[in-house]
C-alpha cells in the first residue's frame, strides 16, 4: 500500500515537473519572440523616420503657407489653400502618413485660415516681425538650429508599442557641435508598414480661441 502511493506521488511529481519545464520553454520562446520582433520593429521605425526626414528636408515644403494680398506683399489673408492642397497631394504620395496626420495637419491650418481672417492688419503685415501664427521653429523637429544631415544620426529610444501602436523619441545626442535634442513622434502599424501618425512639433499650434486671446493682450 505504501509502495503505491509512494510511486502515485512520485508519478504526479514528475508530471508536475515536466509541466513546468514545458511551461518555462514556451515562455522563454514568446519572451525571445517578443524580443525578435521589437528588434524589427525598432529597425523598420528608425528607417522610417531618417526617410521621413531626409523627404522634409529635401523639398522643404512649407506646411501652412500665407496667401498675400495682391496690392502688398508683405500682406497676408489667410491660407493659400491651391499651395496647400498640392504639397498635400505630395505628402499622401510619400506614404509616410496616416490619415489621422494629414487630418491634424488639416485641422491646424483651417484653425489659422479662421483665425488670420478674423485678425486687424498689424497681425497680417510681415514687416511686424514674426507672426502669431508662426511657431519660429522647424515643427519637423521642434528646432531652429540642427546638424548637416542630421536624419543620418537619428536614434530611436523608448519605443513603446502596443499592438499597432508606437510611440518614441528620436536624438541627435552622438552629434558633437550640437546640444542633445529629443523629439517625440507617435506611429501606426498599416499592414506591414509603419506610418508616421503624429509629431510633436504641431502640438504647438493653437485653436481659434487661443489666438484671439493672444491679439486682445
Amino acid at each position: 500500500m505504501k509502495k503505491a502511493i509512494y510511486l502515485t506521488v512520485l508519478y504526479f511529481l514528475m508530471a508536475f515537473l515536466t509541466f513546468c519545464k514545458g511551461s518555462n520553454n514556451s515562455n522563454r520562446l514568446e519572451n525571445q519572440q517578443t524580443k525578435n520582433q521589437l528588434t524589427n520593429d525598432s529597425i523598420e521605425l528608425t528607417a522610417l523616420v531618417r526617410q521621413v526626414y531626409k523627404w522634409h528636408m529635401t523639398d522643404r515644403l512649407i506646411d501652412f503657407p500665407y496667401k498675400y494680398e495682391k496690392s502688398s506683399e508683405n500682406i497676408f489673408t489667410g491660407i493659400d489653400w491651391d499651395a496647400y492642397d498640392q504639397n498635400i497631394e505630395i505628402f499622401k504620395k510619400t506614404n509616410f502618413f496616416t490619415d489621422q496626420f494629414l487630418s491634424y495637419h488639416k485641422t491646424i491650418a483651417l484653425n489659422l485660415d479662421s483665425s488670420i481672417k478674423k485678425a486687424d492688419i498689424k497681425w497680417r503685415d510681415m514687416n511686424n516681425g514674426i507672426p502669431i501664427w508662426d511657431t519660429d521653429a522647424d515643427n519637423w523637429c521642434g528646432c531652429q538650429d540642427y546638424p548637416d544631415n542630421y536624419w543620418e544620426i537619428l536614434t530611436l529610444s523608448d519605443i513603446k508599442i502596443v499592438n499597432d501602436s508606437a510611440s518614441f523619441y528620436w536624438t541627435w545626442d552622438k552629434s558633437p557641435n550640437f546640444a542633445p535634442h529629443k523629439y517625440k513622434i507617435a506611429a501606426l502599424r498599416k499592414g506591414d508598414q509603419w506610418r508616421i501618425n503624429s509629431l510633436e512639433g504641431f502640438n504647438n499650434f493653437g485653436t481659434v480661441e487661443h489666438y484671439d486671446r493672444i491679439m486682445k493682450e
